[in-house]
């Protein structure tokens, strides 16, 4: 796996309402663009944060290599609004060593605190907001690049791999110099001129409505976002990526500063063939959900191998946010073929889970499917057999039965695994319990 996403956020913390107290909403626009951008961002394994308040390095990115950040927004009086994540030091030193190759030098140090560092914060908040908890992170600053320096950087990153799912948050600001109340003063005849560049190069996924700014034009528009749009339109339009769109969703300045949103889905975009036992789980929801004849077999949707197996299997639905949107299946082969269980399955997952209302149709593009096909359960006969990163787990009691799938975030222990199954079928005494245990392989949309 690698890159899943490239997303562009303005960093003003008046967009945050217990510092705006209502002047937010100046940036009406801005607001509902990050909005209609976080809920289309599934959440990373790892996310590579471009902030130009990070440390400013003449002709260098710099790395913010801390295992750990911190920070609230006490430079604008508001202390009880905090953020923290964590990163990993590997990570860092193997994304340095992978530049290198390509002559972009990187210079490392420790900061932990983002108090100061609004271009970090700000996004984090909302994508804190979106997700509950922040994934992985890792801070850099391009500041110190030129913008064909930090459009390179962009296109080497896009052959990054990793066996993590990527993605790149380019916060940036855009010129400050927009209007005559704005904070950098009013530059007419620059400052709209560059952000009519920067949007077209954003719609047309290309660099060259920039690259035609004169350098005056550049230095006047007072911007400082520049090398973090760079980069994301390096990274989207890289050799692999040339088939991706980005879409704007908002483009304003309210406060005489241009604020941008603009999201690039980049793996789902690739021409990359997802796996045949999700494809056949999404296309029959699709189906489903348009009213149109669902797949009699796996065949009519993508042929595959598996189909002539006869397994049991569960189709779960999740949110881009990482959120359970839908999950059925069957510990036993209830049809005479794979494909046939998982078309009866993601029909269940999607409009028949109880827990859930019925998926509608405005849904589908903003959810993931995986599909985990089990193998025969097996009897086991204490707990020490098993291992929740690896089993699954069948607990039962008279006509009681619970299961758990293995390698769910948040389960650690085998005792939190039988715990929760057993809970799930209302099975409160585990001194009788019968446990087994199973092995799946999981098919998710990359």
């Amino acid at each position: 796996m690698s890159w899943i996403w490239s997303a562009l956020m303005p960093h003003p913390p008046v967009l945050i309402h217990e510092i705006g107290r209502g002047r937010e909403f100046e940036a009406k626009k801005t607001l509902n663009g990050i909005n209609e951008l976080t809920s289309n961002l599934e959440k990373p394994d790892s996310l590579l944060v471009l902030s130009p308040h990070q440390p400013y390095v003449p002709g260098v990115l710099f790395v913010n290599r801390a295992n750990f950040y911190h920070g609230s927004f006490a430079m604008f009086g508001v202390t009880n609004v905090r953020i923290t994540a964590s990163s990993q030091s590997q990570h860092i030193t193997a994304l340095c060593e992978y530049l290198a190759k390509f002559s972009i030098k990187t210079y490392a140090d420790s900061i932990e605190d983002l108090t100061q560092d609004q271009g970090s914060m700000v996004p984090l908040y909302f994508l804190k907001q979106a997700w509950g908890e922040l994934p992985e992170i890792i801070i850099a600053s391009p500041i110190g690049l030129t913008p064909k320096e930090a459009f390179e950087m962009g296109k080497a990153l896009a052959d990054f791999q990793s066996d993590k799912r990527l993605a790149l948050l380019a916060s940036g600001d855009l010129s400050h110099r927009l209007t005559q109340n704005a904070p950098a003063g009013y530059e007419p005849d620059y400052a709209p001129k560059f952000e009519a560049a920067v949007e077209e190069a954003l719609k047309n996924n290309s660099p060259k409505p920039i690259y035609e700014l004169d350098e005056n034009t550049l230095e006047r528009a007072g911007e400082c976002g520049l090398r973090s749009v760079m980069t994301m339109l390096g990274l989207s339009s890289g050799e692999e990526n040339e088939v991706n769109e980005i879409k704007v969703f908002s483009h304003e300045w309210p406060f005489g500063v241009g604020y941008c949103t603009a999201l690039c889905e980049l793996s789902r975009k690739l021409g990359k063939e997802q796996p045949a036992p999700v494809q056949l789980a999404r296309e029959t929801v699709k189906r489903l959900l348009e009213n149109a004849k669902l797949p009699d077999n796996g065949d009519e949707v993508v042929s595959s191998s598996l189909w002539s197996e006869h397994k049991s299997c569960f189709v779960s639905i999740k949110t881009k946010a990482g959120e359970l949107r839908g999950c059925i299946g069957t510990l036993s082969p209830m049809c005479e073929s794979l494909d046939k269980e998982i078309i009866a399955n993601a029909v269940s997952a999607s409009i028949h889970d109880p827990r859930f209302p019925p998926m509608t149709q405005d849904e589908l593009s903003s959810v993931i499917f995986s599909v985990d096909v089990l193998s025969k359960a097996e009897p086991i006969e204490n707990i020490q057999e098993l291992n929740p990163k690896k089993y699954g787990v069948i607990v039962s009691e008279g006509y009681r039965r619970g299961v758990l799938l293995p390698d769910l975030e948040g389960v650690d222990t085998a005792e939190q695994q039988v715990q929760i199954a057993a809970m799930k079928a209302g099975i409160y005494n585990l001194d009788k319990i019968k446990l087994e245990r199973f092995t799946v392989t999981r098919y998710k949309e990359i």
